[in-house]
């Protein structure tokens, strides 16, 4: 790989990826289906269940994802509010089986974390994820190729607080101008950006953040 010669203080040091809509299937673009069976918006049924699209604060989603509550008691609360909207039929299961595991590009994009690994550059996870779920989606991650994970759940912060990108910062060792974020909420990339990290928005194809990456890294 060649790598253009750019100034060690704006060097890429590290690269920072959401889990969830990176390496899986992403509830932005693949609830779609599910929540036409049920004759509401996707937009809708993401912000009751999960609370994207409302400020980060005491909604039930958030605070769980902030290791505040048990999912059991966050289950209850994605119920209750789906009911109180008009909603039925509702399932919390149906709801994330619709999302999909690992993604069918997964492998492609660990292949592509690989690579930049061999260019020196760390690979951290960055996700706002919850306990229950630790079980599951961890070792879905090939042993040994990401150098750390920042977890919501287990900082007790959550994107888009800046404080869980300063805590993957100092867990990288490195300035706001030496790392790459990647996530499926522009939100997310836009407060990343605003701290001076370089931020790509992954789409409904998440290959072509590999191109992105591809560019700014000038790797081929």
């Amino acid at each position: 790989f060649m790598k253009s010669q750019i100034g060690t203080e704006n060097d890429v040091k590290a690269i920072f990826w959401d889990f969830g809509g990176v390496f899986t299937g992403s509830p932005f673009f693949s609830v779609n289906n599910y929540a036409e069976t049920l004759g509401t918006e996707r937009e809708l049924l993401i912000r009751l269940v999960l609370g994207y699209g409302i400020p980060d604060g005491d909604h039930h989603w958030h605070r769980l994802e902030r290791g505040e509550i048990s999912m059991v008691e966050a289950a209850q609360e994605s119920v209750k509010a789906v009911t109180q909207a008009g909603i039925h039929n509702f399932n919390l299961k149906d709801f994330f089986s619709s999302m999909g595991g690992k993604s069918e590009n997964a492998d492609r994009m660990f292949e592509g974390v690989r690579k930049y690994k061999k260019l020196g550059i760390k690979q951290i996870i960055l996700s706002n994820n919850i306990q229950e779920f630790a079980k599951s989606w961890k070792p879905m991650l090939p042993k040994g190729l990401f150098n750390g994970i920042v977890d919501s759940s287990e900082v007790g912060v959550r994107k888009p607080d800046p404080e869980i990108f300063r805590i993957a910062l100092l867990k990288a060792e490195i300035n706001p101008a030496q790392a790459i974020f990647l996530d499926d909420y522009p939100e997310h990339v836009n407060v990343a950006r605003s701290m001076g990290i370089r931020g790509i928005n992954v789409g409904a194809n998440p290959l072509n953040a590999l191109t992105e990456l591809d560019e700014i890294l000038k790797v081929f």
